[in-house]
């Protein structure tokens, strides 16, 4: 009986799953609006300030701690003050997340090119407006940010149920990005900038916020929720309306789940190596390799083709060992093809462990989305209401924390190491040793401990899952 039970939820969850092709397309080119986002601001902002506008580490890395304050408070409540409950006929008409995900999308394009255009003055010798200028362009962009993309995740989760359909998405998603990372890494930054012209980060900031507008319009199709969806969000907060459900009760009870603690630990580590690796790219490109920003092209192309050519093996490899092992795995071996960057001297073999990175980033990437979205559903289990945006808002809060620890790694091994910020002198070996060590060392370990960590610990898979899934057809969220 109970195998007829679990037999019959999951065909709901797959009839509830199942969209069309244009549908997903439309959703998931979404994610090439948020690679580009995080691409270009990773990459650039640091360097941007700290060589081209000459403001002093010093600075930046104070900059990136506001910032980091900001989002201790924005990330978590924003994405809960877009879960407020509405009329159902406001509901019906516009749907839940759909408003949200477009303004968020318009306006996170527009900030991003803002944040490139600081006031004219000497930064060296009156850095005041330039670092306000940034704290301000910095912390608004992460509010629209966090709109978007706490939106983007929540609706996805609500809107597709099953394995199949969450590796499907996941997929599509992927997809995406890497077109986001190829666009921006392959052509926008190799083609438009140029050390040492400040003006030229500001023409690729504006070319990408064109980009952005153009693919806001192509998401609506695939953003607007069909009525079932509409029903879990209506279903779910009419429930809970009495109960009062809050932000800190929502954090509560996600706090007590092993498996989000395991997976924010986790992911935690992984952005602030996500990002600490992006943040380096020029530096190791320019210091260590004596190369000019058109090599970017060759290296991200690499770890595309590499992250390409692996998603069907990992996809095989996850249907027989399971999401969470590939995800854990791939941190693991992540994590060890970082470590060449501590001593690789030629372009040609950048681009070979940039291909390998490429590799085995897939793994982890690729699951993600389901990661995700079974440890959401846990939590929605025990709250009986859909709260995936708040979550979301709460592993943003991560991702955006790890600016700050990316900017004190930078910070504190520049100034360890003698760096030099005028973008056309020699480093000293020391200095070079340190753009290595943010760039190889540190990220592979934090990767290796992520991995590790993650594959004991983690356990939302099998008759647990099952179980969860049930309890979800049956509150009909």
């Amino acid at each position: 009986m109970e195998e007829q039970i679990t037999a019959t939820n999951m065909k709901d969850l797959e009839d509830r799953s199942k969209q069309s092709t244009g549908k997903i397309l439309s959703y998931t080119s979404a994610w090439l609006i948020d690679t580009m986002i995080i691409a270009i601001y990773g990459v650039t902002v640091f360097y941007f300030y700290e060589v081209e506008i000459g403001l002093a580490v010093f600075y930046v890395a104070i900059a990136f701690g506001i910032f980091a304050f900001w989002n201790a408070i924005n990330d978590p409540l924003i994405a809960f003050l877009t879960e407020r409950p509405r009329s159902k006929d406001n509901i019906a008409k516009i749907g839940f997340r759909t408003p949200w995900i477009i303004f968020g999308a318009f306006s996170v394009a527009f900030l991003l090119f803002i944040i490139f255009l600081p006031p004219n003055v000497d930064a060296k010798s009156n850095p005041l407006p330039v670092f306000i200028y940034m704290v301000v362009t910095i912390c608004l962009f992460d509010a629209c940010y966090t709109i978007l993309n706490s939106n983007l995740t929540a609706g996805a989760i609500a809107m597709f149920k099953t394995d199949d359909s969450r590796r499907k998405f996941g997929v599509f998603a992927l997809i995406f990005s890497t077109m986001g990372v190829i666009v921006v890494n392959a052509i926008i930054l190799p083609n438009f900038l140029e050390f040492g012209n400040k003006d030229s980060f500001v023409l690729a900031s504006g070319i990408t916020m064109i980009v952005l507008f153009i693919n806001a319009i192509i998401i609506i199709p695939g953003i607007k929720e069909p009525d079932h969806v509409k029903e879990y969000y209506l279903v779910g907060r009419d429930e809970t309306a009495k109960e009062k459900l809050s932000l800190l009760k929502t954090l509560r009870v996600a706090l007590s789940k092993k498996n989000f603690i395991v997976y924010i630990i986790a992911y935690f580590l992984f952005v602030i190596e996500y990002n600490l690796f992006y943040a380096s790219q020029l530096y190791f490109i320019k210091d260590v390799l004596g190369q000019g920003p058109d090599f970017l092209m060759f290296g991200w192309l690499a770890f595309i083709m590499g992250f390409l050519i692996a998603i069907p093996l990992w996809l095989k490899i996850s249907k027989k060992i399971g999401n969470w092992k590939v995800y854990g795995y791939g941190y693991i071996f992540m994590g060890l093809t970082l470590l060449p960057f501590l001593w690789l001297i030629t372009p040609l073999e950048f681009i070979i462990f940039a291909f390998m990175v490429g590799f085995c980033y897939s793994a982890p990437a690729i699951m993600l989305f389901p990661i995700i979205s079974d440890t959401f559903d846990e939590v929605t289990a025990s709250t009986g209401v859909h709260q995936d945006a708040t979550l979301q808002g709460i592993t943003n809060f991560f991702f955006r924390l790890s600016y700050l620890i990316v900017a004190a790694i930078i910070a504190i091994v520049h100034v360890a190491t003698g760096y030099n910020q005028d973008p056309k002198a020699s480093q000293t070996s020391l200095a070079i040793i340190g753009v290595r060590v943010h760039t190889g060392l540190i990220p592979a370990i934090l990767l290796l401990i992520a991995g590790i960590m993650f594959l004991l610990i983690y356990d939302m898979y099998g008759k647990k899952k099952l179980k969860i899934q049930e309890i979800l057809i049956q509150k009909n969220i």
